[in-house]
């Protein structure tokens, strides 16, 4: 499993060809799987490739099967506001882990604050949904204070 960070600046070849480097990650509206890949092509500009065209996301390049559509990038998936399912305000979703293979997103990264984060590290959430406004609500187990 990679989180989507990791994903930036990699080399994207296409048939031994490098094509570029990775500048985003697109992810579903849901928060569920990855809809795609920016990459930058310097003075050609930036292109999308979609999930169907991903090849391989591998541990040095990104494999894909097309050169993609030249096209900007959206506004950035991430971050987002985490909320507990009462309303009250977690932290921030940072960063999304990708399978491989199947490029479903399995868990979230929630950054509590900058404190938080330097004491206790940052959270994996699995159970999660997201609101028409785009906001993740994080499942949490009964009795449980933080997820």
């Amino acid at each position: 499993m990679k989180n989507a960070r990791s994903l930036i600046g990699l080399p994207v070849i296409m048939e031994g060809r490098d094509l570029g480097r990775v500048s985003a990650v697109e992810l579903n509206d849901d928060l569920h799987a990855v809809r795609g890949v920016y990459f930058s092509c310097g003075l050609a500009g930036t292109r999308f490739i979609g999930r169907s065209d991903l090849e391989l996301i591998g541990d040095v390049a990104v494999l894909v099967r097309g050169a993609g559509k030249r096209s900007m990038p959206h506004a950035s998936s991430l971050p987002r506001r985490a909320l507990s399912p009462d309303g009250s305000r977690l932290g921030a979703i940072t960063d999304a882990f990708i399978d491989e293979e199947t490029l479903a997103i399995p868990m979230l990264e929630l950054s509590g604050g900058f404190f938080d984060d330097l004491t206790g590290g940052r959270t994996r959430i699995g159970a999660f949904s997201v609101t028409q406004d785009g906001d993740v609500v994080i499942e949490t187990s009964e009795g449980d204070d933080r997820p």
